[in-house]
């Protein structure tokens, strides 16, 4: 049998610095007890090769073997599939809230509260046609019709430019996350050449994953050095290994000028990921920006292109206090054209309103077939309303009032789009010359001073002019003007009421699995408190084991 004490001190002092390294992996979770996204490490020890000797083998100790990090895979990619759904619906949740507000009935700009009014300041000038105070009643509540329409109008295209001003701030803090975790990435593969990981580091990019998780859908892969890559779900890369591939905006001349969101690729590419975008709070911007607010802002401005007409057919009927007829009471819309940016050709539209009276207030778009054809689709109701001829340079009637003139170089594909009702609750406003005299006000049907004119007006207010999607003309509709304003409100309410739902539910889906993440990868100050005394007890054995050994040398020393 052959023994050595100095194998038994290596034996001690390997422990005692394995011990030594637990101990200030403990700390590091004691430290870390508070820091989001930090996962508890722990320490992996393995019994050193032993030694032979005749009786046949003897241990030399421990060795650590590795400080491994509490992190669960399919939990972590869990959290990453439910983070872009609370981004997107937190957006809409709070865009949502703020068109509330908006539309409130207290907040002193009721659009139902102000057309009463003005039906009212008609029914008391029916009863007193030639009254001064209630001609100038009528102005004053026409006025505040007007303002509180061209509000709304003005309010909902600010909201539009502020999300847009968003999506560009939020190209911005994407860029710097997928900056940041392929930075993270290099120095992760540097500082893994072994078996040992990066794990601080590697929590430090989980965190940053799980952040962009919350701005845009991702799809993660774990490549096989410790890396990683990040896609959309359509697979635009965002992060391939070192590189990351920056967002940036660019105007849609088909859009109002609002920002397209694009990703820069390699060589010098770029890809248009506006549409393909399918979560996140880039998502939720996105889809309030250009689908629910242009859809409340397009009915709104339908309405009040509605009432113009409608009122206006029957004003230009009566006569006014001077004697005059045919005026008008509010001014009539003009017509907006808008050209596709992606047309070929060389052909110019023109278009008026020809038939202010009968004119459609949907919204049209034309795509041309041939050098001198052309398909009408209407936007509003989705029908397609026929495919029409043309001459070049000269005016023909469409949609029951647009006096348009095509010039020759059309290619096929070319796109314009019409419509009277564009921007009308922006610009809404009461006729000059009503405005300026309201003797003008034509109260009367048969004579300047019978008010049964001005009764027709009042009937407006329960004519069924609307069907659920657009203007009915014959009033044969199911909505009033009053009807089809609640429905705009009522819509917007349950939308909204939808989308608090559904961000309540993400955020408690969320919450309950940052609770299971916390479980396996959180630090328990009482677990740690347990391994420390585990710990500094081993420490204090091992440091024991040497004295003991001391005094063994010191004894044979002694001897010799």
């Amino acid at each position: 049998m052959t023994t050595n004490v100095f194998g038994v001190l290596n034996t001690a002092k390997v422990g005692l610095l394995a011990q030594q390294l637990a101990i200030e992996v403990t700390g590091q979770n004691i430290a870390n007890v508070q820091t989001e996204g930090y996962s508890r490490q722990e320490i992996n020890f393995e019994a050193l090769n032993p030694r032979s000797f005749g009786l046949g083998q003897l241990g030399t100790g421990v060795r650590v073997v590795g400080v491994e990090r509490s992190h669960n895979k399919f939990l972590f990619s869990q959290i990453l599939g439910e983070g872009d759904g609370l981004g997107e619906y937190g957006v809409r949740k709070d865009v949502f809230e703020q068109l509330e507000i908006l539309f409130s009935e207290s907040n002193g700009q009721s659009l139902n509260k102000g057309l009463g009014n003005f039906m009212s300041s008609i029914q008391d000038l029916s009863s007193n046609p030639s009254g001064l105070p209630e001609r100038s009643s009528v102005l004053s509540e026409a006025r505040n019709l007007t303002s509180t329409f061209n509000n709304l109008g003005e309010s909902l295209f600010q909201i539009r430019r502020n999300l847009d001003a968003t999506i560009q701030t939020e190209a911005e803090r994407i860029n710097s996350l997928t900056s940041e975790i392929s930075e993270l990435n290099q120095a992760i593969h540097a500082n893994e050449p072994v078996a040992f990981s990066a794990n601080d580091l590697r929590d430090r990019r989980d965190q940053r994953v799980k952040e962009l998780s919350g701005l845009i859908d991702l799809n993660y892969v774990d490549e096989m050095d410790g890396q990683i890559s990040l896609t959309l779900n359509n697979g635009t890369p965002l992060v391939l290994r070192s590189t990351s591939f920056n967002l940036s905006t660019q105007g849609n001349g088909n859009n109002k000028g609002f920002q397209d969101v694009v990703v820069s690729g390699l060589n010098g590419t770029s890809t248009n990921v506006t549409s393909s975008v399918t979560g996140g709070s880039l998502k939720g911007l996105i889809d309030m920006r250009d689908k629910e607010i242009p859809d409340i802002k397009d009915k709104l401005d339908r309405l009040a292109a509605v009432i113009i007409q409608e009122f206006n057919n029957i004003h230009q009927q009566g006569f006014g206090l001077d004697g005059t007829t045919g005026n008008n009471f509010f001014t009539p819309p003009s017509v907006t054209t808008e050209i596709n940016t992606n047309n070929t050709g060389t052909a110019t539209l023109t278009a008026t309103n020809g038939n202010p009276s009968a004119i459609s207030i949907d919204k049209y778009e034309i795509t041309f077939t041939g050098a001198n054809t052309f398909t009408l689709n209407n936007l509003t109701t989705g029908l397609n309303e026929g495919t029409f001829s043309f001459t070049s340079g000269s005016t023909f009637n469409l949609a029951g009032g647009f006096a348009v003139t095509i010039s020759s170089g059309a290619a096929v594909g070319d796109k314009f789009k019409l419509s009277v009702s564009e921007d009308a609750a922006q610009t809404i406003s009461i006729s000059s010359d009503v405005a300026s005299n309201s003797n003008k006000i034509a109260a009367g049907e048969n004579s300047s001073s019978d008010g049964a004119n001005a009764l027709k007006l009042i009937g407006l207010q329960s004519r069924l002019s609307f069907n659920s999607i657009t203007h009915v003309s014959n009033g044969s509709g199911a909505f009033t003007f009053d009807e089809f304003y609640s429905s705009i409100v009522s819509n917007l309410g349950i939308q909204s009421f939808s989308t608090q739902a559904t961000f309540s539910q993400q955020e408690g889906i969320l919450l309950q699995l940052n609770t299971r993440r916390e479980s396996v990868s959180g630090v328990s100050i009482d677990e740690e408190f347990i391994n420390m005394v585990k710990f500094q007890q081993a420490y204090n054995a091992s440091a024991r084991l040497i004295g003991i050994v001391d005094e063994l040398l010191d004894t044979v020393i002694s001897q010799v």
